[in-house]
Order: C-alpha cells, then structure tokens, then sequence
C-alpha cells in the first residue's frame, strides 16, 4: 500500500515532465485521450474508402509480446536521466529496480526473487515509464517525419525499380490532398493507415521493428495484421478488431450484441429475482449490461434501420432485466413508462453520445490521428454514381442541422466547453421521452 501512495505522488510530481516528451500520437494513459479516437481515426478512413471510386486505405496493426517485460531498465533509467530531477530519478529506480517478486501456484508460494528486465506490472507508474520507453524507442523516426505526411506520388515499390539505387528513396514531389499516412499508438498496440500509398507504410513499418528490437521489444507476428480497403475489395477489413471495437459498424453491432446477451445470462439470478426492485435492477442493468452493449457506440454510423434494430434489441433486454416473459405481456409504451425515470432509447443515448464526442474530437489537438482523419474524410474526392452510402460524417450534419448548427458554427462554438454541454443538453431533452401523465 505504501508503494502504490509513492507511485501516485510520484505521477502527479513528474507527470507532465514525461508527457511532455511522448509524441501526440500516443493516447494511452493520457488526460482527455483514449481508445475512441484511434478507433475513430481508422472507422472514418475506412468510410471515405468504401465510398469513394478512386480511393485505397492500407492499415498495419501491431502489437508486441511481454512488452513491459522487455523493458532494460538502464536504457529506461538513461531517458530519464534528463527529464528528471536527481531525487525524482532516486525513486524511481526505487520503484523499478528495488522489486523482490514471488510466485503463487495454488496454496504454495515460492521464496522472494529478484529480476533484472522489465517494469513491474499492477505498478499505476509503469504504464507511463512503457509509454516513454516506446517512444524513445521511434524517436528517431519521429524526428524525421512530420505528424502529417503525405504520401509520395508512386503507389509502389515497383515504381522505383527504374531508378538508380542512389535515388530511390528520394522524394520528388510532395502532393498535398494525394493522400496522408496517421500512426496511432496506444500502449503497445501500434498501427499505421496510409491512403493511395503503401511504399511509405512499409517502410515505416520495417524501420519500427529494427528499431523497437534495438532496444528490446519484441514485435508479434502473429498478431502483426494488415488490410486493404477499397470499394470493390474483400471484406475482410470488416472484422478487423482495433482497441475492442470492430470497424464496420453493423458487425460491431452483431458483436456487441453477442456480448450484451453474455452479460445478461451471468445476471439472470438478479433480474429473475422477483423480490428485487425494478429501480435496482435498471441500475445494474446501466452498469453490466447496457456499458457493454454502447462501448464506442458514438462512432457507429447509424441510420433509421439500424436505430430501429438497436430499440428493439434494448427492450428485448429490458423484458428480460424485470423479468417480463410470456404469457405475461406489456407494450412497448408500458416497458418504457415502467424505467422511463432510469432508462432512454440506447439510439437517443448514441445520438447525444455522437455530439458530445464530436465537440471532443474538434478540441484535440490538430496533429492527432483522429483530427488529421476527419480532415481527410471532409476533402472531396470522386463519388461513385447512384445513391450515397450513409457515413458518420452524414450522420453528424444531421444531428447538427436538428440543433439549428451548421458544421461551421458547431466547429467554432465546441471550443467554449460550458456552450457545447448547453448544446449536448438540448440534444438530450429533445430526445427524452415526455412524462406520462397517468404516472
């Protein structure tokens, strides 16, 4: 208990010192930062592909094994030998190398053993040493490169080939608008999106493992994932699964589902319960069941069919969380005026999470992945003929228009914090349902 009090001062004395040497593209551990912008970042690249006639998006995903683990300790302590203060550095190398573990297998313990590799795990420090450790790691890389690249005019290796080893790697022209390249990072798990150019993605990629394995981390390539999205392409980029969440809208849906009826079935003996109030078990319905079912839900592009299957499927789980089943019967009007104080419509809630992420998304800063891909999704580029397939983008100018804002006005009015709550509350009440006068 003693430890986890130091580490926690400790964070709150040196914290801002180490954020301030990761790179913006790192989102774990961070104030303000999380999962739902990368997941962001790639949904809505992926969107503009799928929609667009002439347009490729090439996604890397990677992770490493033992990361933490791996960790040198003397490399972790020399990064930060000069960001640190001498008595700041003096306990952290309490908190790392001062570390005797011991093994549990059942009711038998092992006797105390030193090791001389990696960072404690469980330690609420450790992340934020990992964090700067990768990105010490690609410093190198960083330095080089701006935080928003476009990509070079060639779309390949091959168009190289016809030049004098001396100038293959050369840049001839930078065309801004022809395509962009993001980096995310969360943690351990690393990724790269490049649009209508692979040759820098690769390159890229090959640079982060040699440098990564200089200082021991270690790349899983079975984990290593990598998709080419276009229009008429395979689908396989629909289940590819990004910091929990999947990137096409309705197979998320059908896995969150999945997920949701998991849940429900572990709580079956509460919700069953007849001596239980229904006030009580809304509240761990909210908690258990319905936080799983809208994990990043504010990225799903959601039109009035989807919106219809999402109601339905939250009063089949309300019928079963106050232990409504046949013969016994209520309307939907009934189910609605029996948890109206505790429950809304889970699209109402993903429509009014849609507009508070939004007034996030425009504060990040401008060369996060997630800002850079929105960017990149608004510039115009050639639409295939025929009706427009619905995207987030479409999706949010709806919602904005419902709210009397234009995407200029919303995009200078989320700035000011205390105006955009006044807009997400309003969003709010237009969505909840009007009280029942016979209650």
């Amino acid at each position: 208990m003693v430890r986890k009090i130091l580490a926690i001062c400790l964070i709150r004395r040196i914290g801002d010192k180490i954020d301030g040497n990761i790179p913006v593209e790192q989102a774990a551990y961070r104030a303000g930062r999380g999962t739902t912008e990368h997941t962001f970042a790639y949904k809505i690249l992926a969107e503009k592909a799928i929609t667009s006639q002439d347009y490729t998006l090439y996604i890397t995903l990677m992770d490493m094994s033992k990361a933490f683990d791996t960790v040198k300790r003397n490399t972790l302590i020399e990064d930060l030998t000069n960001i640190l203060d001498p008595a700041e550095l003096h306990l952290i190398k309490i908190l790392v190398e001062d570390v005797r573990l011991k093994v549990r297998v059942g009711k038998e313990t092992s006797d105390y053993f030193t090791t001389k590799m990696g960072v404690p795990q469980g330690d609420c420090l450790s992340p934020i040493l990992f964090t700067l450790y990768l990105a010490k790691a690609l410093e190198d890389k960083s330095n080089k490169q701006t935080d928003h690249t476009y990509a070079k005019s060639s779309d390949s290796v091959n168009d190289q080939m016809y030049l004098p080893p001396a100038l293959r790697d050369h840049i001839y022209s930078e065309t801004p608008g022809y395509g962009i390249i993001i980096r995310p990072k969360y943690a351990d798990d690393i990724g790269w999106a490049a649009s209508n150019n692979n040759y820098k993605l690769e390159k890229e990629k090959s640079t982060a493992i040699h440098q990564l394995e200089q200082r021991g981390l270690q790349v899983n390539q079975a984990k290593t994932e990598e998709y080419i999205i276009t229009r008429r392409g395979d689908d396989k980029w629909r289940k590819c699964k990004v910091l929990g969440s999947l990137l096409d809208t309705n197979e998320d849906i059908k896995r969150r589902k999945s997920l949701t009826m998991n849940a429900m079935r572990k709580l079956e003996h509460i919700f069953t319960n007849n001596r239980t109030r229904i006030r009580l078990k809304i509240r761990i319905f909210k908690a258990c069941v319905e936080s799983i079912f809208l994990y990043n839900s504010e990225l799903w592009t959601v039109n009035k069919t989807t919106a219809n299957k999402i109601d339905s499927f939250h009063r089949r789980m309300l019928r079963k969380a106050i232990n409504i089943k046949w013969p016994r019967k209520i309307s939907n009007e009934q189910l609605y005026n029996k948890t109206k104080h505790h429950q809304q419509k889970w699209s109402n809630i993903i429509k009014t999470r849609r507009i508070r992420w939004y007034g996030h998304l425009q504060r990040l800063p401008e060369k996060t992945p997630a800002k850079i891909s929105l960017q990149e999704a608004r510039r115009t580029i050639k639409r295939p003929r025929g009706g427009q397939v619905t995207t987030w983008l479409s999706t949010i100018e709806k919602d904005l228009i419902e709210l009397d804002l234009s995407v200029e006005d919303a995009s200078h009015l989320v700035h000011d914090r205390r105006e955009w709550r006044k807009v997400v509350r309003i969003s709010r009440a237009l969505r909840s349902p009007e009280p029942d006068a016979s209650q």
